[in-house]
């Protein structure tokens, strides 16, 4: 909780710097160039870190220094492709003649991109050896890092889309050097050091199905962005991007949870032991969403207040909108427990259904809301979609757990050497 707190602590207070002080439609490109920036990042959470956080405990428990080496490997390769394609994308926007603003930002996500998921990288590392204290002091490094840099450029008058990014990329690198060497992953010399080409093998075998995942569900969450800012003005997705930052700040929390909870549901699968990942997925969504509801209240109470702490007024005939996005992560903690019960037992097919269905039904609602409502209308639409999807992962994970069927234990793929520096 503490460390998921530091780290979207700093991100959250870099869009808070920069919608208090950049101007609307400055924001608002840099709203659009994050939202491209999580799209490609998407591919590598399902093809990196969750295969890690999964696949790590149930084989690789005894050998988790040789196994994080060969992920950083597949790490370097996989974000290269992805910077190359961002950088792509922003040379596609200047050939359409795009707002130069919008170029530039993206091209500068595509800088940064490699670092900030390094940083990503090694602190789901962390979370599978159960050093969540080590994290902590990575999320620290981070944010001194992004608050110390924000200072000094807004002191040099230098603070906008451009540089606030490329400090991303820099604090992310960073803040992870450090905890690299305590994992064992510099220098590390072993006879039975694991081929990062079949890591990357088992991380696809896994990941595949989750790549079209993760793309639909980038189209539910993201997809109003893009309809606010080609229908409405780069202003308008920058309002909407700014007033999701206390709901997002929830979101963050029950994602750390899920993080922490997901390597013990995938050791129970790798023991077989069905009853426990079924039990922990109903506490998880239970607490989870009890958790989010009280924090929904609480935005509704507090929503003018809060915006006038935050924006100095800058968006107070928006205001309502605050707790509206907060029902959101009550819709994202009513799943996770079910959606991560679903992959810690490698059916991240379930995942795949539930975007296929909820998907075109949030990007069509988008569409028509923002039209008829405008920025009314885009964020009804976020809020629905969140909702639907939870449902959908909801009847997949019942569908699952009636099927009654035992959970097979998975052979290791490597033999068992003991491994020091993860005790």
């Amino acid at each position: 909780m503490v460390d998921q707190g530091l780290s979207s602590g700093a991100g959250l207070a870099l869009n808070l710097v920069l919608a208090r002080w950049l101007l609307g439609e400055a924001y608002g490109a840099f709203a659009v160039a994050f939202a491209t920036l999580l799209f490609f990042s998407g591919f590598h959470n399902v093809i990196v870190l969750e295969p890690m956080c999964v696949i790590g405990p149930a084989r690789y428990s005894r050998r988790l220094g040789d196994y994080f080496v060969a992920q950083l490997k597949v790490h370097t390769v996989l974000v290269a492709a992805l910077s190359g394609l961002l950088l792509l994308v922003a040379a596609g926007m200047a050939s359409l003649s795009m707002e130069p603003a919008l170029v530039r930002d993206t091209a500068a996500s595509a800088v940064a991109l490699p670092f900030l998921l390094l940083f990503w990288l090694v602190r789901r590392m962390c979370y599978v050896v159960h050093r969540p204290s080590l994290a902590v002091g990575t999320s620290a490094g981070y944010l001194v890092s992004v608050l110390a840099g924000v200072f000094l450029l807004r002191q040099a008058s230098w603070l906008n889309a451009v540089t606030a990014l490329l400090l991303v990329g820099a604090a992310g690198i960073f803040s992870a050097l450090m905890p690299l060497q305590q994992l064992g992953v510099f220098w590390r010399k072993s006879p039975g050091a694991c081929c990062w080409r079949q890591v990357a093998r088992e991380n696809w075998a896994y990941g595949r199905v989750l790549t079209l995942s993760i793309t639909l569900l980038w189209i539910a969450t993201q997809a109003q962005t893009y309809l606010a800012a080609g229908l409405i003005g780069l202003g308008a997705a920058g309002v909407l991007r700014a007033l999701q930052i206390p709901s997002l700040a929830m979101t963050q929390i029950v994602g750390a949870i899920g993080l922490l909870v997901l390597p013990t549901m995938s050791r129970d699968y790798g023991a077989g032991r069905s009853d426990r990942i079924l039990h922990k997925a109903v506490l998880t969504s239970a607490g989870l969403t009890a958790m989010a509801v009280a924090f929904a209240v609480l935005l509704g109470v507090f929503a003018r207040p809060l915006e006038a702490a935050m924006f100095g007024g800058k968006f107070s005939s928006e205001s309502w909108l605050i707790p509206l996005f907060g029902l959101v992560p009550v819709s994202t903690g009513f799943a996770l427990g079910f959606s991560i019960a679903l992959r810690s037992a490698h059916r991240p097919q379930f995942d795949l259904t539930a975007n296929l269905v909820s998907a075109p039904l949030a990007l069509l609602v988008a569409l028509v809301f923002t039209k008829q409502w405008g920025l009314k209308g885009a964020a009804i639409s976020v809020v629905l979609g969140a909702a639907l999807n939870s449902l959908v992962v909801f009847y997949s994970f019942r569908r699952w757990a009636s099927a009654g069927k035992s959970l097979p234990q998975p052979a290791p793929c490597c033999p068992a050497v003991p491994d020091v520096t993860t005790n």
